[in-house]
């Protein structure tokens, strides 16, 4: 029969031998316990399945060890890997998290935030929607924003224009000089930086790519794949890995074959671009360092902003250019 009466920190104290002050110090790391007794306590609560009483600690210290995640839309892949990050590093800190969703709204993001305070999160993080500010002085909580070096108040963030610049080499190394970007949404500064990092190593090597805006989701992709003349380009940077991807089904439909008529890269790395086909040449970025980064600024740990690389991820979606595709003969 499965217990279902939480243990308590009593019941710890007692198999072991000690009191429940040391109990409640080891597990908190405070106080003056020794390494070995700690990791002692600590394997005893993990094995009887302690669960700390958030809600009488609240009680005692005016907490809630509730940090509130605030995302533009829960139903964009990236966006639940993002808090998976985010819920791994908070608890490692034995906090809470509380998801909220913007919906892509400005509006609803303030509501957001609102309720989130008046429920007693002791802090927020914040993906802002597209287009919106969240500045930190006018949240009574301690706020860390996550979006782009370039946004006002950020606190922990990927090098996107970085990540551009990684895609770019690797498409002139290939050879490529027809270039299509999937630049993503204008009012997008990550799509933004990871945009002018693309056309900051295309220019110079005398290669002016042609841009396409769009919004960032798969059936964004698809309908430029299926409205643009392919015949204009030997290689494709999409912004995002869910325009790459929507980019990809379409043209294979119109008969354009990925890499030999066309390269494609994304940017991301969801876990669409390693199941399309062929799987997608993408940038990675580090989101558990992002999330850890945010957790320690609004926890007090840290107090100064951090931006973090990115790394290029090779798979088959890209290849030198065929004379084919070179002569400019694609399916129409």
């Amino acid at each position: 029969m499965s217990q279902t009466r939480p243990s308590s920190i009593r019941e710890i104290a007692t198999t072991l031998g000690v009191s429940t002050a040391t109990v409640s110090n080891a597990l908190r790391g405070t106080g003056r316990v020794s390494p070995a007794l700690a990791e002692q306590i600590r394997l005893e609560a993990e094995r009887l399945g302690y669960v700390p009483d958030h809600a009488a600690r609240a009680l005692r210290t005016g907490k809630s060890n509730t940090v509130g995640l605030l995302v533009p839309n829960i139903g964009q892949p990236l966006f639940p890997a993002f808090a998976q990050a985010i819920e791994r590093a908070a608890k490692r800190r034995g906090l809470a998290v509380l998801i909220g969703d913007s919906q892509g709204d400005p509006q609803q993001q303030d509501f957001e935030i609102r309720t989130m305070i008046a429920r007693g999160v002791d802090a927020l993080i914040v993906i802002p929607t597209r287009g919106t500010t969240v500045m930190p002085e006018d949240v009574s909580v301690p706020v860390a924003v996550i979006d782009s070096a370039a946004t006002t108040g950020n606190v922990a963030a990927s090098d996107h224009r970085e990540g551009g610049r990684l895609i770019a080499r690797h498409l002139l190394e290939l050879g490529h000089d027809r270039l299509l970007i999937l630049a993503g949404p204008e009012n997008s500064l990550v799509a933004r930086e990871r945009v002018e990092g693309m056309c900051e190593v295309f220019r110079p090597a005398g290669i002016e790519p042609a841009l396409r805006y769009s919004d960032a989701t798969f059936e964004a992709g698809s309908a430029l794949g299926h409205e643009l003349d392919l015949r204009d380009f030997t290689a494709c940077a999409a912004a995002y890995d869910a325009l790459a991807v929507g980019f990809a089904i379409a043209i294979k439909d119109r008969g354009c074959s990925i890499p030999e008529d066309m390269s494609l890269t994304g940017f991301d790395d969801l876990m669409w671009a390693q199941i399309v086909s062929p799987p997608l040449t993408t940038v990675r970025q580090d989101l558990e360092a992002v999330a850890n980064h945010a957790l320690a600024f609004v926890a007090g740990e840290i107090e100064t902003s951090g931006i973090f690389p990115t790394e290029l991820v090779l798979r088959q979606s890209t290849a030198r250019p065929s004379a084919f595709a070179k002569g400019g003969r694609h399916a129409e």
